[in-house]
C-alpha cells in the first residue's frame, strides 16, 4: 500500500464562546526554601548570601467539570493541560537593609509535580540588626479558563516520494519508497487567567561571627631575597568577641614569616591590655582540633608561636566588635622576583563557650620589590706571580643597604689572603669599594683567572647575602731586571767587575740586593751587590770581584744573576734569573816578572863590576 491516511474524525465543532470549566485543585504555587549554611534559613548580614528556592505547583486532578461534551472530548487524555502553570515570573522582593541581586527569573510552563529549583543572591547590609525579616517571593503565572472554539484543519496529502539507487549513471533496480502520513489536525482557541501569588519569605539574620577587615598594611623592606617586615591593622567587623585571640598569617610560596616578639614590640596593648601569659590558649597540636589550614603550633615564651607549613602567628588577646588590632609579622623573601603577592590572615580564639574557633581568611596584598641588583663597575689587580697584592673591586647597588660587607672566593693558582672587606650603610646608585688581599703561586701564568664576590647586607635583623658575582682576576707577571754591561777579564786575573741592574717591572721594588751565581773557571768572594730602592725604569749598578782561573778558555761566558727584592707589600720575593755576560780575555804577559828578573841581572852586574 503506497499510502495510509490516518483521519482524525472531529465529531463536534465548536464556535463561540464556551462556558467555563469548574474544576478542582487548580494549579497553586507553593515553595521551600533554604540557606547555603547548613541547609538552613540563617543569614550572616555584610556578605552576599545564597537563597535557594524550590518551587512547585501543588494541582492535583481530582474532579472535573466540563461545559459540554466537546470540551470533554478535547480534554479527554490532556487533562495534564488544565493542571499546569504557564509563563511563570518569578520575582524576589528584599525589605530594608536586604537586597537581591538576582533579577525576575521565568519558567515557560510548570506542570504539577514537577519541582524546579531557582538560586537567588541576596546582599545583607552591614547595618542589619540580628533577628528575622520577611521576604516576599512574587509569582505570576497563567492558568487555563475555557475552551473558546475548536476547527479542524482540511486534510492534505502528500504524494509518494521514491528516492532510486544510481550506479555510475544508471539505475541498479533498488530504490527506496518513502510514505508519507499526513495527520489532521485541528485549530482552537483557549482564555487563560493570570494570576498573582505573593508568598512570604522567612529568613534569620544571626548574629556576624568574628569576622577580620583589614584596616591598613604597613611595609618595611620588603625586597627580592631579603627580610622585610609588615604591620597589619585588622577590624573585627563582627558581633562576637574573640577572647585570647592569636591572628595567624598564611604566606603563599617563596616567603617565610615569623611573628614579632613581644620584647621587640614593647607587648602591645590593644583591645585585651596588657597581655598576661595566663590568658595565652595553647594552640592545638596537629590533628587536635582539625582546624582548616592550621597545622600544629606551640605557644611560645612572650607571646609568639611557631607554625609549620609557611604559618605564623602573633597574641592580640580579646578583640571585641568594632574593636581594631595591630600584628607585626618578619617576612623572609627567598625569591628575585618583585610583585604584589597575596597573604592570608585570620584568627583563632575561644568563644562565648571556651571552644578553640577560628575566623574565615580574609586576604590581603604586599608589593615586594625586586631582589638588589649589584652591578661591578671595575676591578683593579696588583697580584703578581708569586707575589701577592691587592685586587680592588668597584661595585654599585641600586637599593639602599645596610652594614654591607663583601667576600671574594678564589681557586688556585690564587690563595685569598684577605677574604671579606667591610664596607657599612651604601646608597643606591653610588659606588662603593672593596679592597682583598689575593696571592698568586708560583705555578700560576700571568693570564685572568675567576673569582666570585659575595655582597652581604643586614635585613632587619638577619644577614642576607646576595647571589655570587664572577669577576676576573689578573695575574700581573712576574718582576723583571734586566742586567745591561760586558765586562771584560782576563784569564788568571783577579777583578772588580760591574753590571748595571734596571727594574724593567711595574712596582718599585725595595731594598734590592743583586747575587751572581759564580760557575767555574771564575770563583768570587763576594758575590751579592746592594741596589737599594729601584722604581720601575730605575737603574743601579753592582760590582763583584771575582778571579778567573789561568787556563780559563777564552770566550764569552753567561752568569745567572738574580734579584732579591721587597714587593709593594713588603714581602720578600727573587726575581727570575737573568743572564750577565762576560767575556775572558786571553791571559797577559807577565811583565812585572820579567822586569824583576831584568832587575836582578842588573843589580847583579853592578855588583861585579865594583868587586873588580
Amino acid at each position: 500500500m503506497r499510502r495510509v491516511l490516518l483521519v482524525l474524525t472531529i465529531l463536534i465543532l465548536l464556535s463561540g464562546v464556551a462556558s467555563a470549566l469548574d474544576y478542582e485543585k487548580k494549579p497553586e504555587i507553593k515553595v521551600s526554601y533554604y540557606g547555603s549554611k547548613y541547609g538552613s534559613n540563617y543569614f550572616q548580614r555584610g556578605a552576599e548570601n545564597l537563597l535557594t528556592v524550590v518551587i512547585f505547583n501543588d494541582a492535583k486532578n481530582e474532579k472535573i467539570e466540563y461545559a459540554n461534551s466537546g470540551e470533554a472530548k478535547f480534554f479527554s487524555g490532556r487533562e495534564n493541560m488544565l493542571f499546569t502553570a504557564y509563563d511563570v515570573d518569578i520575582a524576589l522582593e528584599g525589605c530594608e537593609g536586604i537586597t537581591v541581586k538576582t533579577p525576575e527569573q521565568n519558567l515557560p510552563a510548570l506542570p504539577p509535580m514537577q519541582p524546579q529549583t531557582l538560586n537567588f543572591v541576596i546582599e545583607i547590609g552591614d547595618a542589619v540588626s540580628p533577628g528575622d525579616y520577611k521576604l516576599n517571593l512574587k509569582v505570576e503565572y497563567y492558568i487555563i479558563d475555557r475552551l473558546d472554539s475548536l476547527v479542524p484543519f482540511p486534510i492534505t496529502t502528500v504524494p509518494e516520494q521514491e528516492n532510486i539507487e544510481l550506479n555510475s549513471g544508471t539505475p541498479t533496480g533498488n530504490g527506496t519508497i518513502v510514505y508519507v502520513y499526513q495527520y489532521q489536525t485541528q485549530y482552537y482557541e483557549l482564555t487563560y487567567t493570570r494570576k498573582t501569588d505573593t508568598i512570604p519569605l522567612t529568613i534569620h539574620v544571626e548574629q556576624k561571627p568574628v569576622t577580620l577587615q583589614v584596616v591598613e598594611v604597613k611595609s618595611y623592606n620588603l625586597y627580592g631575597e631579603s627580610k622585610g617586615k609588615i604591620t597589619v591593622t585588622v577590624k573585627n567587623v563582627g558581633d562576637k568577641t574573640a577572647r585570647s585571640a592569636y591572628l595567624v598569617l598564611d604566606t603563599p610560596s617563596g616567603i617565610e614569616a615569623s611573628g614579632l616578639s613581644f620584647a621587640a614590640s614593647a607587648e602591645p596593648q590593644g583591645a585585651a591590655g596588657v597581655i598576661g601569659m595566663q590568658n595565652l590558649p595553647v594552640m592545638p597540636e596537629a590533628g587536635g582540633m582539625g582546624l582548616t589550614g592550621m597545622p600544629g603550633m606551640a605557644t611560645l615564651p612572650g607571646g609568639t608561636a611557631s607554625a609549620k607549613g609557611g604559618l605564623a602567628t602573633y597574641y592580640i588577646g580579646d578583640l571585641k566588635p568594632g574593636e581594631t588590632a595591630e600584628a607585626t609579622f618578619y617576612l623572609k623573601i627567598n625569591m628575585k622576583e618583585g610583585g604584589v603577592y597575596p597573604l592570608h590572615i585570620k584568627a583563632v580564639y575561644l568563644d562565648d563557650y571556651g571552644k578553640l574557633t577560628e575566623s574565615d581568611s580574609t586576604t590581603f596584598g604586599i608589593k615586594v620589590k625586586d631582589a638588589p641588583e649589584i652591578k661591578v663597575k671595575n676591578v683593579e689587580s696588583r697580584v703578581y706571580v708569586n707575589a701577592r697584592g691587592d685586587v680592588t673591586v668597584i661595585l654599585t647597588s641600586n637599593t639602599d643597604l645596610k652594614d654591607v660587607s663583601v667576600k671574594i672566593t678564589a681557586q688556585p693558582p690564587l690563595s685569598v689572603l684577605s677574604s671579606e672587606y667591610y664596607v657599612g650603610d651604601v646608597k643606591a646608585g653610588e659606588d662603593f669599594t672593596a679592597v682583598f688581599k689575593l696571592k698568586a703561586s708560583s705555578e700560576a701564568n700571568p693570564v685572568t683567572y675567576p673569582a666570585d664576590i659575595t655582597v652581604v647586607f643586614k635585613s632587619m635583623d638577619e644577614y642576607i647575602e646576595l647571589d655570587p658575582i664572577r669577576i676576573g682576576v689578573k695575574v700581573n707577571p712576574k718582576m723583571e731586571f734586566k742586567v745591561i754591561g760586558k765586562p771584560r777579564i782576563a784569564a788568571g786575573e783577579s777583578k772588580i767587575i760591574t753590571f748595571t741592574v734596571r727594574n724593567a717591572g711595574q712596582f718599585e721594588v725595595k731594598d734590592a740586593t743583586a747575587r751572581l751565581t759564580i760557575v767555574d773557571p771564575f770563583s768570587s768572594s763576594d758575590d751579592t751587590a746592594y741596589l737599594g730602592n729601584l722604581k720601575p725604569g730605575e737603574s743601579a749598578n753592582a760590582s763583584f770581584k771575582i778571579s778567573v782561573d789561568s787556563d780559563a778558555t777564552p770566550k764569552v761566558y753567561a752568569l745567572n744573576l738574580e734579584v732579591k727584592y721587597k714587593d709593594p707589600e713588603g714581602e720578600w720575593a727573587f726575581s727570575e734569573p737573568t743572564k750577565a755576560i762576560i767575556e775572558v780575555t786571553p791571559a797577559r804577559p807577565p811583565y812585572v816578572l820579567y822586569g824583576i828578573v831584568v832587575l836582578i841581572v842588573v843589580v847583579s852586574v853592578i855588583v861585579y863590576l865594583r868587586k873588580r
